[in-house]
């Protein structure tokens, strides 16, 4: 008898021991870390390309940005608009603008100009012909002017809608660019 409650707390301990080691499910929609930004702005009618960055390789917080450019628009212009969005803290760097565009219903880039200095439109669209943002058009306002553009990645897995507000979901990154018109 004494053999039977031997083996029974024995195989109790055993159980307890693989249920407590049991690892915690990893989370497939983890925000990424996002180092950099990259608005790629391109002049419609003389088709002339400019880049403007963002750059904090150590994420939040610690040191301050290695790279914050101003973005600059000519009045009354016309821009067509790419979103990059990168994690530098690795080599080789994990481009995850790829990843928003594989989960485009779960997240939704929003640029947000102040001052009236631009008009954003012709967002490009996720499987569920909601805005996701990587692409748009840009219009420079007719007087100059200076302000911000904030650019704003946002996760939304399973509560995307349309017209949507920025506030609605998980900020994945969220910068002010200083923004000119001249």
């Amino acid at each position: 008898m004494k053999k039977m409650n031997l083996h029974l707390v024995a195989l109790f301990f055993g159980l307890v021991s693989v249920v407590s080691c049991k690892k915690d499910p990893v989370d497939p929609n983890e925000s990424e870390l996002i180092t950099t930004v990259k608005v790629k702005l391109t002049e419609k009618v003389s088709g002339v390309q400019t880049v403007f960055e963002f750059k904090d390789l150590d994420g939040v917080g610690g040191a301050a940005p290695s790279k914050f450019d101003e973005i600059i628009l000519t009045k009354g212009k016309v821009y067509d608009c790419s979103i990059q969005l990168l994690n530098e803290s690795k080599t080789p760097a994990d481009d995850i603008t790829l990843e928003v565009a594989a989960e485009g219903v779960d997240h939704q880039i929003y640029l947000t100009p102040s001052n009236a200095l631009a008009v954003i439109s012709n967002f490009n669209l996720d499987a569920k012909g909601l805005p996701l943002g990587i692409t748009s058009t840009w219009t420079a306002a007719a007087a100059a002017g200076t302000g911000t553009i904030n650019v704003t990645l946002k996760h939304k897995p399973g509560v995307k809608a349309a017209a949507d507000l920025v506030s609605k979901g998980d900020t994945d990154i969220s910068i002010d660019f200083k923004l000119s018109v001249k």
